[in-house]
């Protein structure tokens, strides 16, 4: 008779940690207030954005485009919907592609650069983005922006799901993408893949004498964070029902990047979406106080103190790794994400 082994030190933390994941699930069985499920909705999107800035800081490359990215799916949508008048599907999967293709190209010319170069050229490529898309008029109406609609409804038989009727479709179809984008990089970090990406932001040089051809890895994980942001664009510009070339821009690039590096890139998965909803959510409470410059405050001060209070490299989800060895009085423990 074989009996079932459970690590208890690995499986209690797990458990813990997936307690708030269906309380938010079950958020709108709460309440279906549509500035409630706004601000899970953008939290998700924010967090998938910051999934893949997070990627590509674990090839040791810091990217300022990321915004970009996002307007780029955004229009793909927004065009091929409104313009073209195909469905949202196919316009959101063509948005991942488009904007993984853009990646793929820009990195392999761009990631030859690294180091601030390609922080410069990422910055200088969201801004390309948004002055296209504010002279190609006739494409994508300029400054006055396209307005994307909602899904059709989806008739199940036995229920129809209705986008336009509330925001709890959005809020399940978020969660969905979260889970999506979550469970692709989660494997990329604990896979050897992960690994070598790893082993080029710790030693450069070490990892081109073991072999490892730096431009190979790094597009393909500028490819791969292209796609998803991609595709958060393109679920941005259809739930906000518009998509301007002032709506993602530096400031919003910025904003992916404090929200991966305050919820702690040592982590592909957790340290974002902690970030994204961390940040996201109280930003939005603060906004609502009209104390100028507050949440500015607010935001930069958070930043300043993970940067100043944590070891270098690390954000508050490595607070969780450390509360666990507390807990079992252990010098080493290792939580998977």
């Amino acid at each position: 008779m074989m009996l079932l082994y459970i690590d208890w030190k690995k499986t209690v933390p797990r458990i813990v940690a997936a307690v708030p994941i269906i309380l938010v699930a079950l958020v709108p069985f709460y309440t279906t207030n549509m500035v409630t499920l706004s601000m899970f909705i953008l939290s998700g999107i924010w967090a998938i954005a910051a999934m893949g800035f997070a990627l590509i800081l674990r090839t040791g490359q810091f990217s300022m485009g990321q915004a970009g990215f996002m307007a780029i799916g955004g229009y793909t949508s927004a065009i091929l919907t409104v313009k073209l008048g195909w469905s949202f599907w196919i316009g959101f999967l063509a948005a991942g592609i488009v904007s993984g293709i853009v990646a793929f190209a820009v990195g392999a010319v761009v990631l030859r650069v690294g180091g601030a170069y390609f922080s410069i050229i990422t910055l200088s490529l969201g801004e390309i983005v948004r002055i296209v898309a504010q002279q190609m008029e006739g494409l994508t109406n300029g400054a006055r922006g396209l307005l994307p609609q909602a899904p059709n409804p989806i008739d199940l038989g036995f229920v129809e799901i209705n986008f336009d009727a509330s925001a709890v479709p959005y809020f399940y179809l978020m969660m969905l993408l979260v889970a999506v984008t979550a469970v692709v990089f989660g494997q990329i970090g604990r896979s050897r893949l992960g690994g070598t990406f790893y082993s080029l932001a710790a030693n450069q040089i070490l990892a081109e004498h073991q072999g490892i051809y730096l431009m190979k890895y790094r597009v393909m994980a500028f490819t791969v964070a292209g796609v998803f942001t991609g595709f958060a664009g393109a679920f941005y510009a259809h739930f906000m029902s518009v998509i301007t070339p002032y709506m993602l821009g530096l400031a919003q690039s910025i904003q992916i990047m404090i929200m991966s590096i305050v919820g702690g890139v040592s982590s592909l998965v957790a340290g974002p979406i902690i970030g994204a909803v961390l940040l996201y959510d109280l930003g939005e409470y603060l906004s609502k106080l009209q104390v100028p410059g507050l949440q500015a405050l607010v935001v930069g001060g958070a930043v300043v103190l993970v940067l100043v209070l944590l070891p270098k490299g690390t954000g508050l989800v490595d607070l969780w790794e450390k509360f666990w060895r507390k807990v079992y009085h252990e010098d080493e423990y290792y939580y998977d994400d």
